[in-house]
Parts: structure tokens; sequence; C-alpha cells
């Protein structure tokens, strides 16, 4: 008896401190953000803007409607600090960090389709390579502060 009362209270205690560990007194967290940042290329802007509204906006309506993306943003840089500094920047947002491998394993076939084939999808890819550069992709956890 002695010795289930015992191992019940150590469970319940590091249960309670797992909890507790989890927990921050600052902030609660949100979403999480994949932010990808973009230098277009010179000349290249019409182009870039035309892709965006043809394929890539129903790629992001598409996957939003599927429930494998919350929302999606667009920001423009209108303060750069020197010429390797990105113009776009393209977000969507998840609900948790577990959520990412459920995007990674079907988004690719809901795109494929979007697109009409893989094969087309690789291209259209490519093509936008022409268009623009990444200049980084982060993962960033929205928190709420308290």
């Amino acid at each position: 008896m002695r010795k289930t009362l015992c191992a019940t209270l150590f469970a319940i205690t590091v249960l309670t401190t797992l909890t507790a560990l989890a927990q921050n007194p600052n902030y609660d967290y949100g979403p999480v953000w994949r932010v990808t940042y973009y230098s277009i290329k010179p000349g290249q802007a019409e182009p870039f803007w035309k892709d965006f509204r043809e394929n890539l906006k129903p790629t992001y309506e598409t996957l939003k409607r599927e429930g494998l993306i919350t929302n999606y943003k667009v920001w423009t840089n209108v303060t750069t600090d020197g010429p390797h500094d990105w113009d776009v920047a393209v977000g969507y947002m998840i609900p948790n960090w577990a959520s990412i491998d459920q995007l990674d394993a079907k988004a690719a076939t809901i795109i494929a389709k979007q697109y009409g084939s893989r094969e087309a999808m690789i291209e259209a890819g490519k093509k936008r390579n022409d268009l623009r550069e990444v200049v980084s992709s982060k993962l960033a956890r929205e928190v709420i502060p308290k």
C-alpha cells in the first residue's frame, strides 16, 4: 500500500512539473509561421506578381480550404538595408509544430493536383527561380503576451 501511494505521488509530481515547465510566465503560445523572404530579380516584378495571382494564391487558398494551413500573408519591404535585402515575404500559418509533418505529407499531392501534374508543378517552380531568389526562410512561433 505504501509503495503504491509513493509511486502515485511521484507520478503526480512528475506530471505536474512537466506541465509547469511547458508554460511560460510571459506569454502563451500561438500558431507557427513559415515565412520565406524573396529578392525579386531586376525587371521581374510584374511576372512575379502575375505568377503569384495565377498560381500561388490559388494554391494557398486550396491549402487553407483543406485545413492544412490556417492563413497566409504577403509583405513588401519598404526599407531595404542593401542590394541583397528582401523585397517580398510570403508566410503561411499552421496551428502548431505537429502540423508541419502533416503539411509536408499532404500538400505535395494537393499542389500537384492544382497544377495538373507533378511535372507541371516542378516546371512552375523552376520558372519561379528566374523571377526571384530566396533570401531566407524562417519558422517562427507566434506568442501572445500575458
